[in-house]
């Protein structure tokens, strides 16, 4: 199954913004705002997946992974929380689309050149 990283692009219809990705060969669009417990349970009843955004490969590209059962039961969260996108009610004018923009996720520090022994 093809996964391909997530890029930061705005929705067609409403112009909010969202995550474009395929995950396990499934296209997917989440909102870019991540979900506490209580946010996440409440996408679930509204009908929405939700996806764990986990960096990747070097250099760090998110990558969303779908949240089934066993990774929801998890007591602890290692990831962020993204849910499947839901434009807002209400009329929406058309935007104007720009690129999607590559993300890249910092994981550590520069170390120095000068070692301290």
């Amino acid at each position: 199954m093809i996964s391909s990283p997530a890029v930061l692009d705005s929705c067609p219809r409403c112009g909010g913004l969202i995550l474009v990705a395929h995950t396990d060969g499934i296209p997917a669009r989440a909102d870019a705002a991540p979900l506490d417990p209580h946010q996440e349970l409440a996408a679930i009843l509204d009908g929405r997946f939700t996806y764990d955004v986990q960096p990747l490969g070097l250099p760090r590209k998110p990558y969303l992974m779908y949240r089934h059962s066993f990774r929801i039961a998890r007591s602890t969260r290692e990831w962020k929380v993204v849910a499947t996108h839901k434009c807002p009610p209400g009329p929406h004018r058309p935007t104007i689309r720009q690129p999607p923009t590559t993300l890249v996720i910092p994981y550590a520090s520069a170390s120095p050149d000068i070692p301290p022994f």
